[in-house]
């Protein structure tokens, strides 16, 4: 079944102990680059799901708790096969060798699938057909309708993220085009309204959150996909006990009419 187009963790905080240690422990987290990963042994009652908490609205953490569309479709499967969720938060490079290692049982993260990960990795049918989709300025919609082909032989300053599947598309698909790089989305973003760039090529859950709340900043998404991907989540190949059970959830979703009414009320702009 072909699935919707976009229309259509809490961190998993693990105090040791209270007092002088746990300020101690905060205090180290705020200073890492990165994620503290918490080891938990397979259990058959408990679901490991492997996230990256910062890619809003599909997967983030707001006031030290997870949450998100990835979230709510984590806690609704673990209801369903009644196991217990605890989140497990990875760096995303480390998420599919966590799944292959059996530290996770699944991902639930935004990912796409792709030729490469499918080589290493099962997944789930997909439950979201999305892709990369241009972010300007609301005055200036009328020059990007054209979604990708707007950017073709333009003057135009497109925004990327580093190493990203827009970034890599554009650097390789577009010839000349002068394209601006950041380390965060959140810097693209801010670029544009500073008009420091043109436009914003990013994937279309993250691009109609940032538009959904930059109203005030008069940002808008254009609805042309400049590429086809569809989302799902990663699980072990030998697991297909797991896997079977996710495409029964999500095809009672489906059938109940819930994924619709999760996906606009995640990513309201679809």
């Amino acid at each position: 079944m072909r699935p919707s187009l976009l229309f259509g963790n809490s961190f998993f905080r693990h105090f040791l102990i209270a007092g002088l240690l746990l300020l101690l422990l905060s205090s180290c987290r705020s200073n890492s680059s990165g994620p503290r990963t918490v080891h938990i042994a397979p259990d058959p009652t408990i679901l490991r799901v492997g996230i990256s908490a910062n890619a809003p609205p599909l997967i983030y953490s707001k006031n030290n708790t997870i949450t998100g569309l990835e979230a709510e479709f984590a806690q609704k499967l673990g209801q369903f096969i009644g196991r217990k969720v605890k989140f497990i938060e990875l760096k995303w490079e480390e998420q599919i060798t966590a799944l292959e290692k059996n530290q996770i049982d699944i991902i639930m993260s935004g990912m796409t699938i792709t030729q490469a990960r499918e080589y290493r990795i099962a997944f789930s049918d997909p439950y979201l057909r999305s892709g990369q989709i241009l972010l300007v300025r609301l005055g200036e919609k009328a020059r990007f309708s054209t979604g990708i082909y707007s950017l073709m032989n333009s003057s135009y300053v497109i925004g990327t993220v580093s190493n990203t599947t827009g970034d890599l598309f554009i650097t390789r698909t577009l010839n000349g085009v002068k394209v601006k790089s950041f380390a965060k989305s959140t810097d693209a973003v801010k670029a544009l309204i500073n008009r420091d760039i043109d436009a914003f090529v990013y994937d279309a859950p993250m691009v109609c959150h940032y538009a959904a709340i930059n109203e005030n900043n008069k940002l808008t998404p254009i609805m042309t996909l400049v590429t086809e991907e569809y989302l799902a989540w990663g699980i072990r190949k030998e697991d297909n006990n797991l896997r079977n059970q996710a495409n029964a959830f999500l095809e009672e979703l489906k059938e109940q009419q819930e994924l619709p009414r999760m996906l606009r009320t995640w990513i309201p702009y679809m």
